[in-house]
Formats: structure tokens, C-alpha cells, sequence
């Protein structure tokens, strides 16, 4: 565990690896920000917005080393040879969001009548989401090598 930790720091200690990782976090944080309306969601949900909200920013924070991280391995590999966790990480973006995206995201998938049984809101798939990225990163950090810088 403390070496998956080291060489996810290693990863992102490197400017590309870090600028990416950035990147990313800064654009899912700005369609959090665009999508969601939090004194609608306070009015709709209470202090339960806060969670969500707080949830949300976490996935957005582990999207966004699981791209620095991604990214790094392809680089270091020139090829896709781990499409479990892009498949995973992609999965995990997916249900992230405010509980109106992810029935609209599930309408997509013909799913909205399954959402319609969870209690909270859709947090329950946060969950899964926060999951599947915990999974994701460690697979990626354990396939990558020790860094060298």
C-alpha cells in the first residue's frame, strides 16, 4: 500500500503527470459548479446537498489522478495494455454528479426506472463510483513500476 501511495506521488510530483491531473480536476470541478445549483439542492435535499457536494469533489479529485496516472502508464508503455481501468475510471465519471444527471444519464441507458429505488438520491452510485475509482488507481499504481525522477 505505502509504494502504490509513493509512486502515485512520484507520478504526480512530474509536471505533465501533475498538469493534467489539474486539468482535469479543474474542468470536473467547473461542471460541478455549472450543473449543480446548490441552494436548490439545499432546498430539495438540506444538509444532504453538502454530502453530495462534498462526494462530488472527491471523485473529480481521484478522476483526476486516475488520468495523471493513466496517462503516465501509456506513456511509459506505448500501448492501452490495462483497458480494465480505463473502463473503470470511465464507469466512475459516469454516475458522478448531481442526482438529476445521474436519472438522466441512467434515462440514457435505460435505467431510470432502476434509480427510482435507491432512497437517496442517487448518492448510493456515488458510492460506487468513489469504489470503482479507489480500484482503479490501485491497479494502475500497483502495474506501474517504481518511478525514477
Amino acid at each position: 500500500m505505502r509504494n502504490r501511495i509513493e509512486n502515485i506521488i512520484a507520478i504526480l510530483k512530474q509536471k505533465k503527470y501533475l498538469a493534467i491531473s489539474i486539468i482535469t480536476f479543474s474542468v470536473f470541478i467547473g461542471i460541478i459548479n455549472y450543473f449543480n445549483d446548490i441552494e436548490q439542492q439545499l432546498g430539495n435535499l438540506g444538509n444532504f446537498a453538502y454530502l453530495q457536494l462534498g462526494t462530488d469533489v472527491i471523485i473529480a479529485a481521484l478522476f483526476a489522478i486516475f488520468i495523471g496516472l493513466f496517462i503516465f502508464q501509456y506513456d511509459t508503455k506505448k500501448e492501452l495494455s490495462e483497458k480494465k481501468g480505463l473502463v473503470g475510471g470511465a464507469l466512475g465519471v459516469l454516475f458522478f454528479g448531481c442526482a438529476a444527471c445521474n436519472i438522466t444519464l441512467a434515462g440514457y441507458l435505460g435505467l431510470a426506472g432502476f434509480l427510482s429505488v435507491f432512497p437517496w438520491y442517487g448518492y448510493e452510485l456515488k458510492i460506487v463510483a468513489l469504489g470503482v475509482l479507489l480500484i482503479s488507481i490501485a491497479r494502475l499504481s500497483k502495474l506501474t513500476c517504481s518511478v525514477k525522477l
